[in-house]
């Protein structure tokens, strides 16, 4: 057993000499008196600081002023960032909301009205005269189409059934977005920068009965002019012209509507600060909403974005955080004049009454000192005045005194604590020294998990390296090994060579600890990823685990004698897992149909099958863990 670390005792010299041994010293108690000898040697002490006492007080007024106060204004600040931030978040997120609401609803009512038109087509195609008659109301009343062309491919027919707003003919589509047509009824595609609709028409006589069953489309523009008016209104209004950027792009990032930015539809708007910090979030492939603060082009910005739900458009506002949080400036410019205000009020009421206090403060000053030093045996009597230093002195002496008591009984749990961690696990040891554990022999039973990691082909490795480098290999791994075990709270009972033993369920019950043994498993598999990475450039090798897993009643405990004892767990749950760690390939976690009853989410264990394990009569049904 190595002896304990030597600790310095509360009575020695703050310098690490010899304990101090004075005539003055009472022992077992405080000193009863200072000496003459000391008492004159203060005075001379007091001239070569340079500076006065009372100036001193003055500065420690102006202090105590300044602190709290800033303090307070620092805690003020906190409070009201928080909720600024809060704000502009909110605020940023609403706008974002909007703008894809905006656009959903104009994009579904041009949906909706090029169906309508698509039904009209199917119904009156065969007289151009009635055709006209009725495409005149919804073309007339549809805010969100420019333009409409009739398409027959199979028939080499493409007729405009509108012009579009600017006077320029309707756009065509192409084969593509007629197959998305037909498979999901509506298509969409963003050509020049504008949407474009196409949709089936349903069968009908659309065309020459010598091309009777042939496919029809009707295929039209959607006009984003209302759109990109009101984004500008929308801006303006809940930002104010603060410097607000707002930009609605496509899946490829160009500009659909814009404020603030300079780029017309079309553009390129990938270079804009917003998206570099955001890039995780890839606007068009998920549905994203997100507001974050980040530093671009040396300027510090919040900002967010919202992706719009199918068509994978992303709406992003942005703008600096000087305008966005100037209410915050405001404050903080506030709160250092009134720190400035109280320390220089606290500085002159501080000379002021400096002189009254000098001698009585110098001798608590004195008191202090010692008792920063640790040196109980130099602090004098309590001060017997009837006001409040005199309350004040004694206070500190009797502070000095449970200070003195209590550095003495930590000083005791430390050596205590000590000495038990270098055998038993963190959560024992706290609960030996509160007395919740007894250090009797015994045991009782306790649902468990246990855990057994050990090192694949490791008689090759330590034959192919010194023993220096597989103790230092063998040290890091089970370093980070015991900090994953604890990660999940569990406890390392053992390494056994190169195997580590940790067990969950004791000697704190746990209802989830089949739970907290599987995580801990993965985590290990994960580690291993990385660390090979740097063993493999030290050391030329690649660890590689094999893990069993397994749970059941066990009984946990003190075993040993009166002399040495060891706190573990016995029981056929310990031996199942160990022998399946033995049977485990390179990588991979086995787990015991125990364990897998116990565990929260199954689906990750994959059935094995029954397998024969050392010493037992009965096959045991073996999981796999998926810990990829």
């Amino acid at each position: 057993m190595t002896a304990a670390p030597k600790t310095r005792s509360p009575m020695s010299d703050p310098h690490g000499g010899a304990p101090v041994s004075s005539p003055d010293d009472a022992p077992g108690g405080l000193a009863a008196r200072p000496t003459a000898s000391a008492a004159q040697g203060a005075a001379p002490a007091r001239k070569r600081g340079g500076v006065s006492l009372s100036f001193k007080l003055a500065l420690l007024l102006a202090l105590v002023a300044l602190v709290p106060t800033a303090i307070a204004s620092q805690l003020l600040l906190a409070v009201n960032r928080e909720a600024v931030q809060n704000s502009e978040r909110q605020l940023q997120t609403a706008v974002v909301a909007e703008v894809t609401g905006l656009t959903t609803r104009s994009l579904e009512r041009g949906e909706r009205d090029l169906r309508t038109i698509a039904l009209v087509v199917s119904r009156a195609a065969a007289d151009p005269a009635l055709l006209q008659g009725a495409l005149a109301p919804v073309l007339e009343t549809s805010r969100d189409l420019s333009g409409v062309r009739l398409e027959v491919p199979s028939a080499k027919v493409s007729t405009p059934l509108s012009q579009e707003k600017g006077g320029a003919a309707p756009p065509e589509s192409n084969e593509a977005l007629r197959k998305a047509a037909d498979e999901h009824g509506v298509a969409f595609a963003v050509m020049g920068g504008e949407p474009l609709l196409v949709v089936p028409v349903p069968q009908a006589n659309v065309v020459p009965r010598s091309v009777g069953g042939a496919r029809a489309y009707v295929t039209a523009r959607v006009d984003l002019t209302a759109l990109r008016e009101q984004l500008q209104i929308l801006a303006e209004m809940r930002f104010e012209g603060a410097g607000a950027r707002l930009v609605l792009v496509d899946r490829d990032r160009q500009v659909i509507a814009e404020h603030g930015t300079g780029l017309g539809p079309g553009t390129d708007a990938s270079t804009l600060p917003v998206w570099a910090p955001l890039s995780q979030h890839r606007a068009g492939l998920t549905r994203v909403g997100v507001v974050e603060e980040f530093t671009a082009e040396g300027e510090a910005w919040v900002g967010g974005l919202e992706t719009v739900p199918d068509v994978g458009w992303t709406a992003a506002v942005w703008r600096p955080q000087a305008e966005a949080y100037q209410s915050l400036t405001r404050m903080r410019q506030r709160g250092i004049l009134v720190s400035a205000a109280a320390a220089l009020i606290a500085l002159a009421l501080g000379l002021a009454g400096g002189t009254a206090l000098a001698h009585p403060i110098q001798r608590l000053v004195v008191q202090t000192s010692h008792i920063a030093q640790r040196a109980w045996r130099r602090l004098s009597p309590p001060d017997q005045r009837g006001d409040e230093l005199g309350q004040l002195s004694r206070s500190i002496h009797h502070m000095a005194q449970e200070l003195e008591a209590s550095e003495l009984q930590i000083a005791q749990d430390a050596k205590l604590r000590g000495d038990l961690g270098r055998f038993l696990s963190t959560e024992l040891v706290e609960s030996i020294v509160r007395g919740e554990h007894s250090l009797a022999l015994g045991g009782q039973r306790r649902e468990v998990s246990v855990l057994f990691a050990d090192v694949v082909a490791f008689t090759p490795l330590a034959e192919s390296h010194s023993a220096e480098e597989v103790v230092k290999l063998l040290n890091d791994l089970f370093s980070v090994l015991t900090e994953i075990v604890f990660r999940h709270q569990g406890t390392v009972d053992k390494f056994i060579g190169d195997c580590i033993m940790a067990v969950w369920g004791a000697p704190v019950p746990q209802a989830d600890h089949a739970d907290r043994a599987l995580l801990a498993a993965e985590d290990m598999m994960h580690f291993l990823e990385t660390a090979n990475l740097d063993w493999k450039a030290r050391y030329g090798v690649e660890i590689r685990l094999g893990i069993g897993v397994n749970s059941g009643e066990a009984i946990v405990g003190n075993i040993g004698s009166d002399k040495r004892m060891e706190y573990t767990v016995i029981g056929d749950v310990v031996n199942v897992a160990a022998r399946l760690e033995s049977v485990a390939r390179p990588n991979q976690v086995l787990v015991a149909e125990a364990t897998s009853a116990r565990a929260t989410d199954a689906s990750l264990l994959a059935p094995l099958g029954e397998r024969n394990l050392t010493g037992r009569d009965r096959p045991v049904q073996v999981f796999e863990l998926r810990w990829q």
